[in-house]
């Protein structure tokens, strides 16, 4: 990965492409934009942000417009549940295997560090070690995922590589196997069988946007050569990650993105 240190005015770390703009470039709706993502994207002042801010509209509704497919928890308006149909666990385990597969750069470290904080949090870091080690190849791995898991990699894999090669057995098991996974919730004990329908297929729509999404934001990351924060940045998310993020997985990190962005 090169790094091109043209000449700026701005204190910041190395860049290639696109410069990452300075909040004192920007304007006060734009800036309180990227405040919003910071807070909610793990507490760093980020390139995703500062890049992004090009486009102001983007940065100021870009926050609230992801966190509801991927950090939000189940989230209700009076009875209607509006997000939070899958756990973060699952969900963070699809955005780095569909980053994974797409080799990017900034959606692997960093949602390494997301995903690895996560279960450590949750008292589950030798599960999460584990999982996370594994991702690039799950399907030689059965004994490591759940049955939900499996199948629901197993989707993102061919969502990512190819929509087309979805077919209709793979996506009926993909709903049976999400179906027995929401019978465990009680919750959903006192829905009619279409009320369960609608809650299932909406777990598929949600899982379905998140793939799709870290699709999209993949390719804008690698053409764009959006590049990690380092010490030369505000806050220094490499170091963070280097410490946070086990050496097997970073070394893993590394052999698939083959020094690209």
């Amino acid at each position: 990965m090169s790094a091109d240190n043209r000449q700026t005015t701005a204190q910041q770390g190395p860049w290639t492409r696109i410069r990452p703009l300075q909040r004192s470039e920007l304007d006060a709706y734009t800036h309180a934009g990227m405040v919003m993502g910071e807070l909610t994207w793990g507490g760093f002042r980020n390139n995703l942000c500062r890049v992004m801010a090009y486009c102001p509209k983007l940065m100021q509704t870009e926050v609230e417009y992801c966190n509801t497919f991927i950090f939000d928890p189940p989230t209700f308006r009076g009875q209607v549940q509006e997000a939070g149909f899958n756990d973060r666990f699952l969900k963070e385990l699809v955005i780095s295997r569909t980053s994974l597969i797409n080799r990017s750069r900034y959606s692997v470290t960093h949602h390494s560090f997301i995903g690895f904080a996560l279960f450590a949090g949750a008292g589950r870091e030798s599960e999460g070690h584990g999982k996370l080690l594994l991702l690039h190849e799950h399907e030689k791995h059965p004994d490591v995922y759940t049955d939900l898991e499996r199948a629901v990699l197993d989707y993102t894999v061919k969502v990512t590589r190819d929509a087309h090669s979805v077919n209709d057995h793979e996506f009926k098991h993909l709903q049976a196997v999400l179906a027995a996974d929401s019978m465990k919730d009680q919750r959903l004990s006192s829905l009619s069988q279409d009320q369960f329908t609608r809650y299932v297929d909406a777990r598929i729509v949600e899982l379905t946007w998140l793939i799709c999404h870290f699709c999209l934001l993949n390719r804008w990351f690698t053409v764009l050569q959006v590049p990690d924060e380092t010490q030369k940045d505000e806050d220094d998310f490499l170091a963070a990650y280097e410490k946070v993020v086990p050496l097997d997985i970073r070394e893993r990190n590394e052999t698939m993105l083959e020094g690209g962005f």
